[in-house]
């Protein structure tokens, strides 16, 4: 049965639809056009992102139009959250999978096409070949008053280390040389398994398996780093110097509106710590704007904040007020128009911040992993140990160079928010 399919979302999701598609025995077709069945991912963690997951649902019933015998299936944090309007919405769409436990997932979808288990098994990564994301848990229980993600995925639970282990053995025989930690919270790991095992201690594991060359931490949360995950990061040779910390805001008024368990001053001596012990860390951030309340004074604190610390990757977004979660009900809304001025002008600043950054670094040989092949404009796009792929900005160079292979590269000139880099030969 050829299969097509459309992933929306962030990491976690995609590794949903990584799994689904390695235990279903179905042909995979990128043609739509040709397709018996397509399978459509959903997001629904935002508002702009249901509005693409809906836009994507629809395109793909258009898609009949030429190809009448297609079946169309949503899986994914949409029907999770809003099956039972989405049937009676949209009643073409063949089947919704709401997205609990996976293994169910696949099972109702075997069911339903009529079409049996992959023996294999193995997820059928929608990555590049030499890196993959490995999550080490599910839900998530900080109860941040904006997420909804509680209420889609429910508490927080942690995987087991030998099943983390397992599989990231498995992946690295496969090929893969990076493996990028993912979870709603990555630092909160193992709190949940009553037998001593943290984050620190998964990392330790993760890197005595052989053949992996980097080990990359996204995900984390301010309130739940430790001293001894920082003296770990530092200790461990394949661990990248690379913390992604999403603080969101830094007035403290706004972190304890957003239910962030941490203040402005815990997060300044983290990220102090952090960088101490650390040597050459790269700091990657996520921020919101226009979260109810936020004021001008609030938001100047966030810019003289962002000014000072530095950050080498931050993104912005713009607040979603979600139905369901506490700050649905807060009131003092700010303007869509104030929201997106804001975001602009933080990625204005960060913007300056990346360019001095990046003049700093020319000259400079570092190592880099080739990501893809780029023949219209015969360059290659790689990333080093302080970018992550795909989220950061990419490391642009010529000549003669293999995806999936490590490069010496001198870093020559920067364009926006990427480095340009020749073979240091």
């Amino acid at each position: 049965m050829k299969t097509a399919f459309i992933n929306l979302g962030c990491p976690k999701n995609q590794v949903d639809l990584e799994t689904i598609l390695g235990g279903l025995s179905v042909e995979i077709t990128p043609n739509v056009e040709n397709a018996d069945v397509v399978i459509i991912n959903t997001c629904a963690f935002i508002e702009s992102a249901k509005r693409e997951s809906i836009d994507a649902i629809f395109d793909m019933l258009q898609s009949r139009k030429k190809n009448e015998h297609l079946k169309v299936l949503v899986s994914g944090c949409l029907p999770q959250r809003y099956q039972n309007e989405l049937i009676t919405l949209i009643p073409e769409v063949d089947k919704f999978f709401p997205s609990t436990l996976i293994q169910n997932t696949i099972q109702e979808i075997q069911e339903f096409l009529k079409i049996r288990k992959n023996p294999a098994s193995d997820r059928l990564l929608l990555t590049p070949p030499h890196y993959a994301y490995l999550r080490i848990a599910d839900g998530c229980d900080n109860r941040c008053t904006y997420c909804a993600i509680p209420l889609i995925k429910g508490g927080y639970t942690s995987r087991t280390s030998e099943e983390i282990v397992a599989e990231a053995v498995s992946l690295v025989e496969r090929g893969v040389k990076e493996l990028l930690i993912i979870a709603q919270d990555t630092t909160f790991f193992g709190h949940d398994l009553n037998n001593g095992m943290n984050l620190s201690r998964l990392l330790q594991q993760l890197d005595g398996v052989e053949g992996l060359s980097w080990i990359r931490l996204l995900y984390t949360h301010p309130a739940h780093w430790s001293d001894a995950l920082i003296d770990t990061m530092a200790s461990l040779e394949k661990v990248a110097p690379y913390a992604d910390i999403p603080i969101q805001h830094i007035s403290d008024s706004l972190l304890s509106r957003m239910g962030r368990k941490v203040t402005r001053a815990q997060i300044e001596q983290l990220l102090d710590n952090i960088r101490r012990h650390i040597p050459g860390l790269a700091l990657r951030t996520s921020i919101i704007t226009g979260f109810p309340g936020e004021t001008d004074q609030d938001f100047l604190q966030l810019i003289d904040f962002i000014e000072h610390v530095q950050f080498d990757h931050l993104g912005v977004f713009t607040y979603s007020r979600e139905e369901g979660t506490p700050a649905f009900k807060l009131k003092d809304n700010i303007p869509e128009e104030v929201k997106l001025e804001r975001q602009r002008e933080i990625m204005r600043i960060q913007g300056e911040i990346v360019a001095e950054k990046n003049d700093r670094i020319i000259g400079n040989s570092i190592q880099v992993l080739v990501d893809e092949i780029d023949f219209e404009n015969n360059r290659a796009l790689g990333h080093s140990r302080w970018s992550a792929p795909e989220i950061d900005g990419n490391i642009l160079l010529g000549g003669n160079v293999l995806q999936g292979e490590f490069y010496q590269v001198r870093i020559t000139g920067s364009e926006m928010f990427d480095l340009i880099g020749e073979l240091d030969n």
